[in-house]
């Protein structure tokens, strides 16, 4: 079972991945809709990052250790992503993906 520590590090990782590597993912954005898909996307996990640190993320269960391991290996699929040098389109759906696992983690571990 995943501890409230555990829990925010990956809300954390989230935001931590997604504000360092700003600058290289908005040097691959071909479009402006890709440099919006990327800012909205740091944005929402700042937003994240913060309301779990507010919440502590103290609660548990079954959901919630669910919505922990979706969480972190959204993380890992991102990681993949910037290692594979995979397209913008392809690397903010990942992104996208992972800051909503870290919002639905945060869901779960309010209740």
């Amino acid at each position: 079972m995943s501890s409230a520590v555990e829990r925010l590090a990956v809300v954390d990782h989230n935001y931590r991945q997604a504000k360092n590597n700003e600058a290289a993912d908005l040097s691959r954005a071909q479009t402006e809709a890709a440099v919006a898909g990327i800012m909205a996307n740091i944005a929402n996990a700042r937003l994240a990052y913060y309301e779990a640190v507010a919440l502590a993320l103290t609660a548990g269960g079954p959901g919630v250790e669910a919505a922990f391991t979706a969480a972190r290996d959204a993380q890992a699929t991102i990681k993949a992503s910037r290692e594979a040098l995979e397209l913008v389109p392809t690397l903010l759906g990942k992104l996208k993906s992972g800051t909503a696992a870290v919002q639905e983690l945060i869901a779960a571990a309010k209740a």
